[in-house]
């Protein structure tokens, strides 16, 4: 894990090492940052994606609890009529809750990454469409960087200018 020093002195590095190009040919350094928390907030197509994949999320949870209490149930029932059975049958019995067990842990694992996808799926649209507004307001109004305020640690406001209004405007005439 990095120490917050140590992301700071990378930070700072990285820093010098994008502006440096910048400011050795000369050119005006233009600076906009973009806050993609609000731009989720705001925007109805993140809203309605996030509200399509907590749909499919509950549905998803509903199912590994379902089989979780299929589990539970046979441990239920083998635990109250164990003293009863044969050797074999005990084996028997344990063997099948062992691999019901194992197959409620490979479809959690495999719901997960299947969730993980979907939500990749509803977004990426998304993203491509506040990429492509963000390229064209940097190229239309001569920015050289453009960052998401969710990972600067220090903003100058008389010297980067905030685009998330203007890019959340562009993306509502896009649903317009």
């Amino acid at each position: 894990m990095v120490s917050p020093k140590g992301l700071s002195r990378t930070v700072a590095v990285l820093a010098a090492v994008l502006l440096l190009p910048a400011m050795a040919e000369g050119q005006e350094l233009k600076i906009g940052y973009l806050d993609m928390e609000r731009l989720r907030q705001s925007y109805q197509g993140f809203r309605d994606a996030e509200e399509a994949f907590e749909k499919i999320a509950i549905d998803v949870r509903e199912q590994v609890q379902n089989r979780q209490q299929e589990v539970e149930m046979l441990k239920q029932q083998y635990e109250a009529r164990k003293t009863m059975l044969t050797a074999a049958r005990r084996q028997q019995d344990e063997q099948n809750i062992l691999q019901k067990e194992q197959e409620l842990i490979q479809f959690a694992q495999t719901s997960q990454m299947q969730l993980a996808q979907q939500e990749v799926e509803l977004t990426r649209p998304l993203q491509e469409s506040i990429f492509n507004v963000v390229q064209t307001l940097a190229k239309a109004e001569n920015f050289t960087y453009i960052f998401d305020a969710g990972s600067l640690i220090y903003v100058d406001p008389l010297r980067a200018q905030d685009l998330t209004g203007q890019v959340l405007e562009e993306l509502q005439k896009e649903v317009e």
